[in-house]
């Protein structure tokens, strides 16, 4: 069934839904519900007979194409249609992609979630803004301990990441080993407590691993991560450069960068302030967890960032995607009420860029010289390093590993193909190298692996209270009225005659400017053409509402087509009294 490097089925055999009822009950099943082909929304389910265990449960942050959504998450559905066989849901750390989608799960099965505390401790505060119909069962675990699900029999690694308190997750099975890495690098000197645990996977690797499911993101970079101390270092050069203020954005959940940064501030006598609602959250369960200590006699509240001299100052502020009403935006566009930049002053943007948000963060550094700030990127100076691990590392995880089959997960197609290609070098049968995507179903049985068919799955965007009540069809709805502009023209008419009582009235929205003398004339064609229409119609049509009104939506595109090459969105409204 398999060729190289890919496990397929071919097209004729993958329904839309593969009847559960058709596997064999007595195999081990996994099934990524997210997160394959694609980087985000985590999800990966691990079942056998009547017990499944959920590893993360992410969400995915919409980018500028998905007007108005707010999050995204799997589709559930195969999930959720026999809920009582969920016994647990595992979290590998706190990140977005790993825990955004609990709330929508928790909501429709109470399942004990099983987290490190700072993991947990990050859940808890997701979850109080939820209105949950019971109360979350959140159970701590920690590095080397083990938990029995079932079938199933979990022990957890200490991996490094841009987060604290991250696990990888070793799954003894009737059918095998399973190693599930979730997101990893190997920091050579970490921060304290967030060491890589070589001696803990070389152990499991001489024990055995029959398939190892490993992050990919990062595979097309060469060589290792460098170190946190390192980016440490770098931005100690910066600070004592800086002239005015320095202001730093970074992930409100890389803590070990915020440690580096308050070093660097006690070094150089500059006073620190956190800004923003998601860093304050993190910074919060950073201190209850131990994972950082702030030293209070540095810190200083909002008001007094203008009162300080400018070379005594540091503010640390989220927004590092360039996300609208961040604190970096307040800022950079000069609306913050407290925080203003002026001449001298230095900005270091401390993360990497999301693919989408590239143009919301150019506008931002535009803004920001325009005001006189000096920026500082990774483009230009190696003050961020990713969480995620290279290529380097990736091979030394396969070396410790030795895993017998081998799943790249976390990534797009070409990270799984490349990060395939890299398990080649690390001698693994490319036989046994699978490719897989969302919604399959992947089958252990003694020892063997083979695709045995796929679940419904997909996306489901969240829109304020709405859950999956906006589809692709209302996104293309909001797309199109966000390029062309909307046109709504209104009419009243009596019921029995077909006389007109008010109108026509055209509104206009992101069309063009109605004050504009050339505009009125559009408007005035527009009303006299509507007029004409109802002329010309026979009083059967004018009665019939639909027909009227979609005469009506094309007679006013003709017009703006004719004159401006436009074709915006038209709204008739026929109100019959």
């Amino acid at each position: 069934m398999t060729n190289g490097l890919i496990l397929r089925l071919p097209p004729e055999y993958l329904p839309d839904h593969f009847d559960p009822d058709g596997w064999d009950d007595n195999a081990l099943h996994v099934i990524p519900l997210g997160g394959v082909g694609e980087i985000g929304m985590n999800n990966m389910l691990y079942c056998q007979g009547n017990t499944r265990v959920l590893v993360d449960c992410g969400a995915l942050f919409p980018d500028d194409s998905l007007y108005g959504v707010d999050l995204v998450v799997p589709d559930f559905t195969y999930l959720l249609e026999q809920p009582e066989k969920l016994k647990a849901i595992i979290l590998t750390h706190g990140h977005e992609d790993h825990i955004g989608s609990l709330p929508f799960v928790l909501k429709e099965v109470n399942v004990p979630v099983y987290g490190t505390p700072y993991a947990l401790g990050i859940v808890r505060r997701k979850l109080e803004e939820h209105d949950l119909p019971h109360k979350p069962k959140l159970i701590p675990i920690r590095p080397g301990e083990t938990l029995t699900v079932g079938l199933f029999q979990f022990r957890f690694l200490r991996v490094n990441h841009s987060i604290p308190d991250c696990v990888s997750v070793v799954i003894d099975t009737p059918h095998g080993r399973l190693l599930h890495t979730g997101d990893f690098r190997m920091d050579v000197v970490p921060a304290p407590r967030d060491h890589f645990d070589y001696a803990g996977f070389g152990e499991i690797g001489d024990l055995g691993v029959t398939c190892l499911l490993s992050d990919s993101t990062n595979v097309e970079e060469p060589g290792f991560t460098a170190g946190e101390q390192e980016i440490g270092r770098n931005l100690l050069d910066v600070f004592m450069e800086a002239k005015g203020k320095v202001l730093v954005s970074c992930f409100a959940s890389s803590i070990a960068r915020i440690a580096e940064i308050v070093n660097v501030c006690k070094k150089t006598n500059r006073h620190i302030h956190f800004s923003g609602r998601s860093l304050q959250t993190h910074l919060g369960v950073a201190q209850q967890t131990d994972y950082l200590t702030l030293p209070h006699e540095l810190m200083i509240p909002e008001e007094a960032v203008s009162r300080l001299p400018p070379d005594k100052v540091c503010v640390v502020l989220t927004g590092s995607q360039g996300e609208y009403r961040s604190s970096l935006a307040r800022v950079a566009s000069g609306e913050h009420r407290f925080i203003k930049v002026q001449d001298g002053d230095v900005m270091i943007f401390s993360s990497r860029i999301i693919p989408g948000h590239e143009r919301a963060i150019n506008r931002i550094i535009d803004t920001l010289y325009r005001q006189g700030a000096e920026v500082i990127t990774p483009r230009n100076a190696q003050i961020h390093t990713s969480g995620h691990a290279h290529a380097g590392e990736l091979l030394t995880m396969l070396n410790l590993v030795r895993p017998t089959h081998f799943i790249p997960v976390h990534g797009e197609w070409r990270h799984l193909v490349k990060h395939g290609r890299l398990a080649q070098k690390a001698g693994i049968d490319p036989e046994n190298i699978h490719l897989i995507q969302s919604g399959d179903v992947v089958q252990f049985k003694r020892g063997e692996c083979s695709l045995v068919g796929r679940v419904v799955t997909g996306r489901v965007f969240v829109d304020g209270k709405g859950v999956g009540d906006v589809a692709m069809p209302i996104i293309q709805q909001r797309r199109k009225m966000a390029e062309t502009g909307l046109i709504v023209t209104i009419l009243v008419l009596e019921g029995e005659t077909g006389k007109i009582l008010s109108g026509p009235d055209i509104i206009s929205r992101g069309v063009t400017q109605f004050e504009e003398e050339q505009s009125q004339a559009f408007f005035a064609e527009a009303k006299q053409r509507i007029l004409r229409l109802l002329e010309e119609l026979p009083p059967r049509s004018i009665q019939d509402v639909e027909v009227l009104k979609e005469e009506m939506r094309l007679s006013v595109r003709r017009i703006f087509h004719k004159a401006l090459e436009r074709k915006p969105v038209v709204i008739p409204v026929v109100i019959q009294m």
